[in-house]
């Protein structure tokens, strides 16, 4: 299976050749707006799923914004689930957050290591190495109690 890890510039501007499962990740503090959901949406090779969370992790020192929304267990169990249910049947990969530096690596590799997608994982964890562990971490130990 193909994998793109990207921002959101990167996917507006990703062009399918082949079915799609596309993972955007938006965020709790800084969301996106219908301008930035029509046209991820917009092509007919994508099936599109949204996640909410932001780049943050337990015991991280932070302002306390009230529309912040941390990764957890109950929604990696849904990521996985998804994925699992919607997602193997298709030729690619994409997932997205607003930069592709921190959340989406973190879910990309993960889903990558859990479901044997065919990439090389440390070269994954090369590339990204500002992903957002806690989230993989969590993905991981999830899939590992209910897969």
């Amino acid at each position: 299976m193909e994998l793109i890890i990207t921002g959101i510039i990167g996917a507006a501007k990703h062009v399918p050749s082949n079915p799609t499962y596309v993972i955007r990740i938006n965020a709790g503090v800084a969301p996106f707006d219908d301008f930035d959901r029509r046209i991820l949406s917009s092509h007919e090779l994508y099936t599109v799923v949204e996640y909410t969370f932001d780049d943050i992790w337990p015991g991280m020192v932070w302002t306390d914004d009230p529309r912040a929304v941390m990764f957890n267990e109950s929604l990696a169990e849904r990521v996985l689930r998804e994925f699992q249910a919607d997602g193997l049947d298709k030729e690619a990969l994409l997932v997205h957050c607003s930069r592709g530096k921190n959340r989406s690596p973190a879910v990309g590799i993960a889903l990558n290591d859990v479901f044997s997608l065919g990439h090389d994982s440390d070269a994954l964890k090369e590339r990204y190495p500002d992903a957002n562990w806690y989230v993989y971490n969590t993905l991981v130990k999830v899939a590992k109690r209910i897969l």
